[in-house]
């Protein structure tokens, strides 16, 4: 599990994330720094400042993480589709609790709360929207459909559509790039974590054939169309 440091006011809004994958399960850890302006265009609900840590983390990655189980499909208004790899998966809001997030099913896509929403047209976004899913390496669940059959790259390129589809409208992105990262990489990524309104950033894992803990993380970088 990844805890981020305390940002500073010169620090990214977004510094401060990383994703784990143990057998299915993916963890973000996220951060808010204090004072920074980008902090003022967040989402209504924030990561408290007492909950964040004061020192860097510890590798843990050896320290086992439960696994969700998808026992259902959730029903919401707002879906991630994404045609070229004929994904339509349901998107819900969540707030990390002590600083990390930790989506509770493999059926389902979760924006950050603290930062960017979906939005029904991306000129009306304030932010960077982040949205994280886990993949288990099936083929179905979550962000499955974003990776390559044996899991080792990315099944998107640059050019295909991303939709956003609200009740008010849809907000279409397109993929610019993609890339891997190490799960120790990501919270300095700073690439990663600016707040850019209008872009899509979705972040998932790899999960690694003999079923250890994964250590990479796929970013998946979209811009408005």
């Amino acid at each position: 599990m990844f805890r981020p440091a305390r940002l500073t006011p010169r620090s990214a809004v977004l510094v401060g994330a990383a994703l784990l994958g143990v057998s299915g399960a993916a963890l973000l850890g996220v951060g808010l720094g204090d004072g920074h302006p980008g902090a003022a265009h967040a989402a209504a609900v924030a990561v408290p400042t007492e909950a964040q840590p004061t020192t860097a983390p510890a590798d843990r990655s050896d320290e086992p993480t439960p696994t969700p189980v998808a026992r259902y499909t959730p029903s919401s208004a707002v879906h991630l589709v994404v045609p070229a790899v004929g994904m339509d998966l349901p998107l819900l809001g969540l707030t990390p609790e002590d600083g990390v997030i930790n989506p509770p099913l493999l059926t389902a896509g979760y924006w950050i709360e603290p930062y960017g929403a979906p939005v029904p047209a991306p000129e009306d976004a304030t932010n960077t929207l982040y949205i994280a899913a886990h993949s288990a390496g099936r083929g179905h669940d979550g962000f499955d459909p974003l990776l390559t059959r044996d899991h080792t790259g990315s099944a998107l390129e640059a050019g295909d559509v991303v939709q956003v589809r609200t009740p008010q409208g849809t907000a279409d992105y397109t993929v610019d790039h993609t890339q891997r990262y190490g799960k120790d990489e990501l919270p300095g990524a700073s690439e990663v974590w600016e707040a850019v309104p209008g872009r899509l950033v979705l972040i998932t894992c790899f999960q690694r054939a003999d079923g250890r803990h994964s250590t990479e993380n796929l970013v998946v970088f979209a811009e408005s169309s």
